[in-house]
């Protein structure tokens, strides 16, 4: 690759089954790029959770980044709950008599150790079955791609660590809690970033145990920016806050039920640092035209161009919509938290639904034609 090339990447924030919304976003670029015949429009692909999942699928697959696209529709158009997580009675009722055992005697009985409330083995399998890992790195021989990352946080030293396969011209890093680690990525890596806290079990990686990369992730654009990206395209899962839906408010003299509660705690704890990223860097671009060019090559900063995509409707609210397709025994748990219109938030995470996945999409392919020549500018400037 000639020095003068600008590096375009990919990345992709997590959220759950609202990551269905990416693969329509990607279908549209995807449609672009056969107009413009560009076969592989980026260098490098990073995410996180679900987006991690997304990324690893294009790039896993064989053919032109327009043919993974479809491949990534044919799964989001057809997934269901029982291909991600374990909802039948029985194995709810299992793992809820851990919680109950764990809370009620306290100190008497030794807390059960990766407890959780969902099984994921369906996802692993899910995953094994539609990754082809080893496409990966014959990507990165052939110079389609220079490299993949996928971020996940260690919880025992709460740093959020970039597992990345890359060229060897791609640079390793270490700042403060965040760090890339040189890895083969498999299935086990995409578990980790996708382990969502408490709801889906943690993921052990060489005696480390790993869970969701969306937490505590406030620069979701940091590993492209550290593996040399110039450019970066950000499909995320949250409206951009100045459209974002809010619910609307009601006089009541009731405190929040549970549901609400943690459907706020999950928002929170999941934020989608994409907006104040790109704002960041939005700035840090402005600040740098100010420079002259003759100083700017001194400073360890340089100016990225950044394209950010975002769901024009709220996902959540979709999703309270569309709660009664929850799995039977995931809507009886959630009822006792509290209306299923209140944890629209947890619903739109859970919700691995053929019907809900396909409005996602089809949001997602209208939200990227609305952004077309954006998006052609970003691809071939």
């Amino acid at each position: 690759m000639s020095a003068r090339t600008p590096i375009s990447s990919l990345m992709l924030s997590g959220g759950g089954a609202r990551a269905a919304y990416q693969a329509g976003v990607l279908s549209a670029i995807g449609e672009i790029c056969t107009e413009l015949r560009i076969a592989h429009p980026f260098h490098i692909y990073t995410g996180v959770s679900a987006g991690a999942l997304n990324a690893c699928l294009l790039t896993s697959q064989e053919g032109t980044f327009s043919e993974g696209c479809k491949k990534l529709i044919d799964l989001w158009s057809t997934i269901k709950s029982e291909d991600v997580y374990i909802s039948n009675p029985w194995s709810l009722t299992y793992e809820g008599l851990h919680w109950i055992a764990d809370l009620s005697l306290g100190g008497m009985k030794k807390a059960t150790p990766g407890k959780s409330l969902i099984n994921t083995a369906p996802l692993k399998e899910m995953i094994e079955k539609n990754c082809a890992f080893e496409n990966i790195h014959k990507k990165i021989k052939q110079g389609d791609i220079l490299g993949v990352g996928v971020t996940a946080l260690d919880y025992f030293n709460a740093s959020s660590v970039t597992f990345m396969q890359a060229h060897t011209q791609l640079p390793s890093w270490e700042r403060v809690r965040r760090r890339s680690e040189a890895v083969e990525i498999n299935a086990d890596h995409l578990m980790a970033s996708a382990a969502i806290p408490l709801i889906f079990p943690p993921i052990n990686i060489d005696n480390k145990y790993y869970g969701d990369g969306s937490i505590r992730n406030l620069s979701p654009c940091a590993p492209a920016i550290y593996m040399g990206a110039d450019k970066i395209l950000a499909i995320g899962v949250r409206c951009h806050q100045d459209v974002c839906f809010t619910q609307k408010a009601e006089s009541t003299l009731e405190p929040p039920n549970t549901a609400r509660i943690l459907s706020v705690m999950l928002n929170a704890v999941m934020i989608d640092g994409i907006e104040l990223d790109i704002e960041r860097i939005e700035r840090i671009n402005k600040g740098m035209q100010n420079i002259l060019e003759s100083e700017r090559e001194k400073l360890s900063i340089r100016p990225i161009q950044t394209l950010w995509i975002s769901p024009s409707r709220d996902l959540s609210t979709i999703a309270a919509n569309r709660s009664t397709d929850l799995p039977r025994m995931i809507r009886y748990l959630l009822r006792g938290l509290g209306s299923l219109e209140e944890a629209g938030e947890i619903t739109s995470f859970l919700l691995f639904d053929t019907t809900f996945c396909k409005k996602l999409i089809e949001l997602g392919f209208n939200d990227g034609m609305r952004q077309k020549d954006k998006i052609k500018k970003f691809l071939t400037d």
